[in-house]
C-alpha cells in the first residue's frame, strides 16, 4: 500500500496509544459529570510537527502538536481524544488517507488539562 505516494511499513506503527470518547457519568446525587472512556487501545506511527509544520501549529496556538497514523477505525471522530503516555491530545483534524478506508492520519495538540 502507497501511503501519499510512498510504500508503507506496517512496522512503523510501533507507538500504542488509547483512543478515547467523552462520556458522562452520573453520580449517586444525579449530578453528571464529563469524563473520557475508552474506544480502543492502538498501535500508531507518532510525528512531532517540526520545521515549517511547527511554525504553522504554533500560529493556531497548538502546543506539543503531532500528526498520529493509525489503522482506519469508522469510530473515531473530531470529538475524541488520543492518550500517550498519559498525556490527552486533542484532534484538530481527520483524514482517511486517499478514502480508501485503510488509515487515519490525525492531526494532534496536547490538552491544558485532563
Amino acid at each position: 500500500m502507497n501511503l501519499n505516494g510512498k510504500p508503507t511499513n506496517p512496522g512503523d506503527l510501533r507507538v500504542p496509544v488509547t483512543l478515547q470518547r467523552r462520556s458522562v457519568s452520573s453520580d449517586p446525587g444525579g449530578f453528571q459529570t464529563p469524563g473520557w472512556s475508552k474506544i480502543a487501545d492502538v498501535w500508531a506511527r507518532w510525528e512531532n510537527v517540526h520545521g515549517m509544520e511547527a511554525w504553522a501549529a504554533n500560529t493556531t496556538q497548538a502546543e506539543q502538536a503531532a500528526t498520529v497514523t493509525i489503522r482506519y477505525r469508522p469510530d473515531v471522530d473530531p470529538t475524541c481524544a488520543v492518550l500517550k503516555g498519559g498525556r490527552r491530545f486533542e484532534i484538530v483534524s481527520i483524514d482517511d488517507i486517499q478514502e480508501r478506508h485503510e488509515y487515519l492520519e490525525l492531526k494532534v495538540k496536547a490538552t491544558r488539562s485532563g
